[in-house]
């Protein structure tokens, strides 16, 4: 779909809107891949109040106005992605029938038994997994009449949002006088700036500043996205007990473990000591959600075979060996800049920053893919 057919200059833009802060991308295409034309973002200080940039939607487009001048963007038209803690997600199965919109009642009628609230109130979108051509099952798993259902019915993830939500982003960009032109989720996002065609069931990690999502994907379908409060400020916090010190000193400190800290001992896979009460909790997260996933009907794998590890606060030190260690499974960095083109000589600080963008470099490449 010809999405960004009036945008003369042909280019991608991507915003992501956080609570710790704001990010940018945009992309054009050059030889039918992703190039980077400009970026840029803007977070919280430490000191600095913590707020929901939808508590002011006004003032949030003030500043995603200035951010985007200042970062020189060309183009007007934006995809943007909803925060996954405010986002309801399922997948059901039903009938197969001919067309897509045949099966879209029997979707709604089962959705509106799940969602958190009347579905006259929120915005929805279902992406058909199987397409039309049915499920093949789980092999093994349920037998013949397992197969049989797999085979007359297809599974659709339903994914929304409040319309009061919504709004706030239109209102965000109208302020910003940027066109809106849809909302993505930040699970789709991620699934194209770190996975791409990898079909394999994979984790995604993302560690922000105040929370981390859990998104696990199969065959390139986000089908299973937890958010929780733990993340790169229980951290800082965790100094700042510590140690009987200020926000700023606390954050500065943090900092300087993300640089100079590398193979230093500590617990399972070298990791500090500070870090080690705030990713103990976060790893008995991840084991549920694994067991989550393992008790899914609609899925195929049942088994995660890797993590990729993204998100502001992925570069703390050891987190990947951390993991790695206590899991017994493959766990990596992800590089979201990995399938865009870039002038090499931004490579030092695009490493730096590439976790951060991870949703908008996903969001930014939507109409590419």
């Amino acid at each position: 779909m010809g999405l960004f057919g009036g945008n003369k200059t042909h280019t991608y833009l991507g915003v992501d809107i956080g609570t710790s802060g704001l990010k940018v991308v945009e992309l054009s295409t050059e030889k039918g891949r992703a190039k980077v034309m400009t970026y840029g973002y803007s977070e919280r200080q430490p000191g600095q109040p913590v707020y929901s940039p939808f508590d002011d939607p006004k003032g949030t487009g003030e500043r995603l106005a200035a951010l985007c001048k200042k970062a020189g963007v060309r183009g007007t038209k934006v995809m943007a992605a909803l925060p996954l803690s405010s986002v309801f997600s399922t997948i059901v199965s039903v009938p197969k029938r001919k067309h897509e919109k045949e099966m879209q009642p029997l979707v709604d009628a089962q959705v509106a038994k799940l969602t958190p609230m009347p579905l006259s109130e929120m915005v929805t979108s279902t992406t058909f997994i199987d397409g039309m051509k049915g499920s093949k099952g789980s092999e093994g798993t349920k037998g013949t009449e397992e197969k049989i259902k797999a085979s007359d019915h297809v599974r659709v993830l339903v994914t929304g949002a409040a319309k009061s939500l919504v709004q706030k982003y239109i209102e965000i960009f109208k302020v910003a006088k940027l066109d809106l032109t849809a909302l993505d989720t930040e699970s789709f996002a991620l699934v194209r700036s770190l996975i791409g065609k990898d079909k394999s069931p994979i984790a995604i990690l993302d560690i922000g500043g105040a929370s981390t999502s859990i998104t696990i994907v199969e065959k390139g379908i986000p089908v299973l996205s937890r958010s929780i409060g733990i993340a790169g400020n229980n951290v800082t916090r965790r100094i700042m007990d510590q140690m009987s010190i200020e926000e700023t000193e606390a954050e500065q400190i943090k900092q300087d473990l993300m640089t100079v800290v590398g193979t230093a001992p500590g617990g399972i896979g070298g990791l500090p000591a500070v870090l080690d009460a705030v990713m103990q909790p976060l790893l008995t997260e991840i084991r549920y959600a694994f067991q989550l996933y393992a008790g899914m009907e609609l899925c195929e794998y049942k088994k995660v075979e890797k993590i990729v590890v993204t998100g502001g606060s992925s570069h703390l030190p050891r987190i990947v060996e951390f993991l790695k260690e206590s899991l017994n499974m493959n766990v990596y960095r992800g590089d979201p800049w990995a399938r865009v083109v870039f002038a090499e000589d931004l490579r030092p600080v695009l490493d730096e920053i590439g976790p951060r963008m991870s949703v908008a470099i996903g969001l930014a490449m939507r109409e590419i893919d």
